[in-house]
């Protein structure tokens, strides 16, 4: 598990960040989705509302490696993460809740995400450089 710097903390927090989620599907094929239901529980934990998902949740239970990347404007980061959980109760569900009825959504559960590792990804001769 390593920690998110402040950086990406701060990026992922920012509404205006574009946020992908790649998972693996059982054949081995990409599967990516747009992220709009994203929340930093802690540096070392991401938390996803599941608002369908059934690609990705199926993809999950084959495979819990997937990565996440953000980006605005010409900084990006790709993190590797690792499904933890999914959660369908608690103090992270109502969190999600809140923050999904700003946009007229309702969440089933959230998915809980483990930090692996992240990239600089953005548009410079950094790109590809290992950050944690």
């Amino acid at each position: 598990m390593a920690e998110l710097i402040p950086l990406i903390t701060d990026m992922l927090k920012r509404p205006e960040t574009h946020k992908v989620l790649s998972t693996v599907t059982p054949d081995g094929k990409p599967h990516s989705i747009v992220c709009g239901s994203l929340i930093v529980k802690d540096p070392s934990t991401i938390m996803v509302g599941q608002v369908y998902l059934t690609r990705t949740c199926v993809n999950l239970a084959n495979n819990r490696n997937v990565e996440f990347l953000v980006w605005r404007g010409p900084d990006a980061y790709s993190i590797q993460a690792t499904f933890v959980s999914r959660q369908d109760s608690g103090p992270e569900m109502e969190k999600m809740t809140q923050l999904l009825a700003k946009m007229n959504m309702v969440p089933t559960a959230v998915l809980e995400f483990s930090v692996d590792s992240a990239y600089y990804e953005g548009i410079t001769e950094k790109a590809g450089t290992q950050v944690l």
